[in-house]
């Protein structure tokens, strides 16, 4: 089981374990003595220590593995970061199968830069940074700082490495990945052409293997990019149970072309339909909820899914 990302700094606990964990004593005693040779330097941050680049760093928890990243390696993470405030800016648990990240581990790129803290971790270690705006956003990111932050406004960086992997560990388990991505969309079309063949539906195939049935003609105008879609729809599994829907007296009100407010086979399939009609979109999961499955956890990954549309009205 995956820890908690976020635990409380726990010393005290840290150096009990370093004496009845002999396996963890060599690295646990280069770490205590980077931390101690950092904390002779004033912090503003109480507990933080100040590393070279100029980035905050405080060890929260030690994992049981002695594997540090080094620059090369593709390190595995769950990461929140945070403004001064307290505002989530970026959030790993919203990515992804198990809501984390990888990338390839460089050499700091500026002053402060909060990768840097990764070099000093090991698998299962967790840490806190500290950097600013203007390394997190202008240096890092080429981008402005935004409104209501100034150029030193603290960012906060909480993050647990959850694998290390050199370039040729990395090159094979994206291998296996790639395998088991393709036999996942393997077994998903063929439940599909099942049930497309069982049902004897009379649909026609659209864009990318997505199925299209009017139920209704319409009469009225077609959505186009900038006007507002009036919708009700119903989604649904193969075998019928409902898990989405949105048949109310205020309907929901699609922003046609603006991104995020519907998945891409309801875009693409919005954009068909033309004012009173109703219609069925049989949606295969790389235009539904892909292979990471919906945000709530209640559509699964790879899993083609059933909407039923009713466009009301177009503004």
């Amino acid at each position: 089981m995956t820890k908690p990302l976020l635990n409380p700094p726990r010393w005290g606990g840290l150096l009990i374990n370093v004496l009845h964990s002999p396996s963890l004593t060599g690295r646990v005693g280069v770490g205590l003595l980077f931390f101690l040779f950092f904390s002779c330097s004033d912090s503003p941050f109480p507990d933080f220590t100040k590393t070279k680049n100029g980035l905050y760093y405080k060890l929260i928890d030690i994992g049981e593995s002695d594997k540090r990243a080094k620059p090369g390696d593709y390190v595995t993470v769950q990461m929140i970061i945070k403004s001064e405030k307290d505002s989530i800016l970026y959030d790993t648990r919203r990515i992804g199968l198990d809501g984390s990240v990888t990338f390839l581990l460089t050499t700091p790129q500026q002053e402060k830069d909060y990768r840097e803290g990764f070099q000093y971790l090991s698998e299962g270690d967790s840490a806190a940074f500290i950097t600013d705006a203007y390394a997190f956003y202008m240096k890092k990111n080429n981008k402005p700082v935004p409104m209501g932050m100034k150029m030193e406004s603290i960012i906060k960086v909480q993050a647990r490495v959850l694998k290390i992997r050199t370039p040729e560990e990395h090159a094979k388990d994206m291998l296996i990945e790639k395998g088991k991505l393709e036999q996942a969309e393997f077994e998903e079309k063929k439940i599909l052409d099942k049930y497309m063949a069982d049902s004897s539906i009379p649909a026609q195939l659209i864009g990318n293997g997505m199925y299209y049935i009017k139920l209704q003609e319409g009469k009225g105008l077609t959505p186009d990019s900038g006007s507002v879609a009036l919708l009700n729809y119903r989604g649904s599994f193969l075998n019928g149970r409902c898990f989405d829907f949105f048949f109310e007296s205020q309907p929901f009100e699609y922003m046609v072309g603006q991104e995020d407010q519907l998945i891409k086979g309801l875009e693409i399939g919005v954009r068909r339909m033309h004012e009173g009609e109703k219609a069925k979109f049989i949606i295969p999961s790389h235009l539904a909820f892909g292979s990471s499955g919906s945000s709530t956890e209640i559509v699964p990954p790879f899993t083609t899914v059933i909407y039923e549309v009713e466009l009301l009205k177009v503004q």
